[in-house]
């Protein structure tokens, strides 16, 4: 029998891809995903002379896990550094829907991959055959990202070592869109009007408290988050995971979350979710601490609903003292 031919999408990701040399795909519940490792300067220097890395079991592995409408070019300001910080292995990838990973269209009863649950097994297996299974995984998560870390805390609490949370897509009530916002989304007429306001609005400044404050951002920031828009089945894809979005039930495990040490980050001029919420947020999962729990609450001045791309030093000092303290 000869081998299935791989599918047009395949071809034409990979092939973009190919011009980052950092970038690898790997093969994760059946989806061929983007994802970039970095590792601390002093770990490639060893390779470099050709000496033993010795393996610290006691260090996570540290997961980006970016925005929905972003990709893992948001983390490029961080994976180095947190890596040479902490002695740590950086891992980012791109979420199904979104970058360069494949967006599949067709999937097994009961295997939707775009369900919220998929998303939490799917970084969960993502680790895993990257071979990093029996480390812990500390999780750096913005927006729509720090619901899923949050769910994967909370479904694999024995998995996370811990939660750095960027302005994270969590309510009080833990609402997500209507159920008629959704249906609406996940038709044919819904993806014609995705289509038309991504393809004008995005990125979506109103995300931002300046964007002319980001270098490049028209040059070089700005067509980066927009290149995924041109690529096989996204505008599909996109109004799928509209329609089966239903919000994890995460506040109402907050006593698992509050086991874990949290440093929340929120932008003062967060206009998706305003600060205040976000500290009604941390206050509701910290009320419910050990004493012995580390939690922060911090507030980044003049910056928006993305501070890893506004504010990305500002960011990296905070998680990496954040993760310092914890005897990372």
């Amino acid at each position: 029998m000869t081998n299935e031919l791989p599918s047009v999408q395949r071809v034409l990701l990979e092939s973009i891809a190919s011009s980052d040399s950092e970038g690898r795909f790997i093969e994760v519940n059946g989806i061929l995903t983007y994802h970039k490792i970095v590792i601390p300067q002093s770990h490639q220097q060893l390779l470099q002379q050709q000496q033993p890395i010795l393996d610290e079991p006691n260090k996570p592995v540290i997961l980006l896990l970016h925005h929905i409408l972003g990709n893992l070019y948001t983390w490029r300001h961080h994976m180095q550094p947190l890596a040479d910080a902490t002695g740590c292995h950086v891992i980012a990838y791109d979420r199904p829907t979104f970058g360069f990973t494949e967006r599949p269209t067709r999937w097994e009863e009961g295997k939707n991959p775009y369900t919220q649950e998929a998303s939490v097994d799917f970084a969960v297996q993502l680790v895993t055959n990257l071979g990093y299974g029996k480390k812990k995984i500390a999780m750096v998560a913005v927006s729509g990202g720090g619901g899923i870390s949050c769910g994967i805390a909370i479904k694999y609490p024995n998995l996370v070592h811990s939660l750095c949370l960027l302005a994270p897509s969590i309510r009080p009530e833990d609402q997500g869109p209507p159920p008629i916002g959704r249906h609406i989304l996940g038709s044919a007429p819904g993806r014609l009007f995705i289509k038309a306001a991504l393809y004008r609005y995005l990125p979506i400044t109103l995300f931002y408290h300046d964007v002319n404050s980001i270098p490049d951002w028209e040059t070089t920031v700005k067509p980066t988050y927009r290149v995924p828009l041109t690529l096989p089945n996204f505008y599909e894809s996109f109004s799928w995971l509209m329609k089966y979005f239903i919000p994890l039930k995460l506040l109402q495990n907050k006593s698992i979350l509050s086991q874990i040490p949290i440093l929340y980050i929120s932008g003062d001029d967060d206009k998706y979710l305003h600060v205040d919420i976000h500290r009604e947020v941390f206050n509701d999962i910290a009320s419910t601490a050990p004493p012995n729990t580390e939690m922060e609450f911090k507030v980044i001045n003049e910056c928006g609903h993305l501070p890893q791309d506004e504010k990305p030093q500002e960011v990296l000092n905070c998680i990496i003292n954040f993760l310092l303290s914890l005897s990372i």
